[in-house]
């Protein structure tokens, strides 16, 4: 038998202590199959109980000793260490020993996050709520002291969790991994035990003779901030449903709903099954639930850009698929989101809450903004905090030796889905000779071109890449002389997967004003007149943006194809149309994909 003694400065319950120095137990109990004598003793009062001796004189002290000691029995089978996760916590450690504060928070946060994403772990633990929120702020770089865990009050009989507590408010709920990560690096307890999960993505089919019944989550009720923009994200419960507790906030961990069999009648259990299996079709197809996104004060601009986002399965899927970094909020966001909607049924509503915060700083609420200028802010952060920032242009002898280098340094989905190349020639008077310069693209932001046949896209094509002359002053980077006037045409030398295409219907000068003209698109589209030889310039109608009103104020909406339909998304409110209710007079930005 092993003998654990544990000093003590003042009378505490036998429970009390077992809780605060369970950790050290849980440890011996790993190495030491057999029983542990623990003997607390009150530094205060008594001088330290010696080791156990053959002779007589101590006989009295083990006696008083009696009456304070806990047996605890080895468990049956004990668990296996984890190795790497004991490696993993001396690193933090070490870190933190070294002075190495931030480092270690950016360590412990990036372990714990790979713990929460792991797959295929059905066992679920509750963590104390409190608890849950000081390690987050932990984890969010505030210095604050992390206590034992103290799950207590959440015990309830056979080691679950006791009835009539809520989820997110008495406790979170983490997997087997993460739950013995927190054990062994903060110590407490004690274990306790969730109702087996259910995922959604199972392919696992309830019998149709048993009188289990699973209830699709319902839309998160409450949300309480977590590292950058992740967080725990409460569900209303009905019966019991809880949700599997995120990583801090700037990791939007996927918050995984777990759902607990409550029984009910044949008719709607079969209702229930058949929705389950439609929003697990969507989930392999890869697209998203059909859903509206709400809009409390002025986000509509925020809300048709996302919708048009959200049409691309390419770049939902690739997004989530993405393992964030400490520090990645607008990626975090992002995945929040997404995840949040995949949760939801279709036609629902639900509040995009995490992209609203991390984009406030730079689109204030009370101010009108624009939807273009918010998508590519909005895909210019993510792709920042993938790649770092762009640097400065480097001289290349050719586009395509241009096209990978940058390629080569910007291997991110961002990039993969939008970026493109133009290529601009300038032709100097003085040698002869022509210049060219590469620039990466992710729109083209097209100046309106008006005839007396009305306003068309190609039209406005043109007029961007037709020959024209500068007048301003250039010099030539082959003879270096300056031209005080230089001819100019540029092209696309790389084109995207999906093209942006925005029209300049705000104008500040003389005045400002808005154009708000109809202008006529096709549901196809070749732009080959406008590249290099040689590209793949086929297109097809994606998604659009249409904006009502003035440049003061108005109204955005966007329209997107889901499920070889299309839709009208109005803030909350989507509406199935017909393809040619689409709207010419007032579309302000346009998406198309290869074909």
């Amino acid at each position: 038998m092993c003998r654990l003694q544990i000093g003590i400065s003042r009378s505490y319950a036998i429970q009390k202590i077992q809780i605060k120095y369970q950790y050290i137990l849980n440890v011996l109990l790993r190495f030491k199959k057999e029983e542990i004598e623990v003997v607390f003793w009150n530094f205060r009062k008594s001088a330290k109980p010696e080791e156990p001796s053959t002779n007589s004189d101590t006989h009295s002290l083990k006696k008083e000793e009696e009456s304070q000691k806990v047996i605890v029995p080895s468990p049956t089978p004990a668990k296996p260490i984890d190795q790497e996760m004991l490696q993993q916590i001396q690193n933090i450690n070490d870190l933190r020993n070294r002075g190495l504060y931030e480092k270690s928070v950016q360590h412990e946060y990036d372990y714990i996050t790979q713990l929460i994403n792991k797959e295929n772990i059905q066992q679920q633990f509750a963590l104390e709520y409190k608890w849950a929120v000081n390690y987050t702020n932990h984890l969010k770089g505030k210095k604050t002291e992390i206590k034992s865990i103290d799950n207590q009050k959440l015990v309830g009989s056979n080691k679950v969790i006791r009835s009539g507590l809520a989820l997110d408010k008495d406790y979170v709920a983490l997997n087997e991994s993460a739950w013995n990560f927190v054990m062994q690096m903060y110590g407490g307890g004690p274990e306790v035990k969730l109702p087996t999960i259910i995922k959604r993505e199972s392919n696992v089919q309830p019998n149709s003779n048993s009188n289990t019944n699973i209830k699709p989550p319902k839309q998160p009720q409450t949300m309480i901030q977590t590292q950058n923009h992740s967080r725990f994200i409460e569900q209303k419960p009905m019966n019991q449903t809880v949700s599997v507790m995120t990583t801090p906030k700037s990791v939007d961990r996927q918050i995984t709903s777990i759902i607990q069999s409550h029984p009910r009648n044949d008719s709607a259990q079969n209702y229930r099954r058949q929705q389950l299996e439609q929003q697990r079709t969507l989930i392999t197809q890869g697209q998203l639930p059909i859903i509206g996104l709400k809009n409390p004060r002025y986000y509509c601009y925020l809300n048709s850009a996302l919708q048009v986002l959200l049409s691309i399965d390419s770049l939902t899927e690739g997004i989530l698929a993405i393992q964030p970094k400490y520090g990645q909020k607008f990626l975090s966001a992002f995945q929040e989101l997404l995840r949040a909607i995949k949760r939801q049924n279709s036609f629902s509503a639900i509040a995009a809450q995490g992209v609203w915060e991390i984009c406030s700083g730079k689109f204030q609420i009370i101010q009108q903004q624009d939807s273009h200028e918010f998508l590519l802010f909005f895909l210019g952060k993510i792709q920042e905090e993938l790649v770092g920032k762009y640097k400065n242009k480097q001289e290349f002898n050719s586009a395509e030796q241009a096209w990978n280098d940058y390629k080569f340094k910007n291997q991110d989905i961002i990039d993969i889905i939008f970026a493109g190349q133009s290529t601009s020639q300038s032709f100097c008077k003085s040698c002869n000779q022509i210049c060219e310069g590469y620039d990466p693209i992710w729109d083209l932001s097209l100046p309106i071109s008006k005839s007396y046949t009305g306003i068309d896209l190609m039209d406005c094509l043109k007029q961007q890449y037709r020959e024209e002359v500068i007048n301003d002053t250039w010099k030539c980077d082959k003879c270096k002389k300056t031209n005080k006037s230089v001819k100019r045409k540029m092209f696309i030398s790389q084109t995207p997967q999906y093209l942006i295409i925005q029209f300049k219907r705000f104008t500040s000068f003389p005045t400002s004003q808005k154009i708000n003209d109809s202008i006529s698109y096709p549901e196809k589209l070749d732009i080959q007149e406008f590249c290099s030889k040689g590209l793949q310039t086929k297109y097809k109608l994606k998604a659009l943006i249409t904006h009502m009103g003035q440049i003061n104020g108005g109204h955005y909406k966007a329209y997107a194809e889901r499920y070889d339909n299309w839709y009208q998304f109005d803030d909350e409110i989507v509406t199935k149309i017909n393809g040619k209710q689409l709207s010419d007079r007032s579309v302000y930005v346009l998406l198309y994909e290869k074909y």
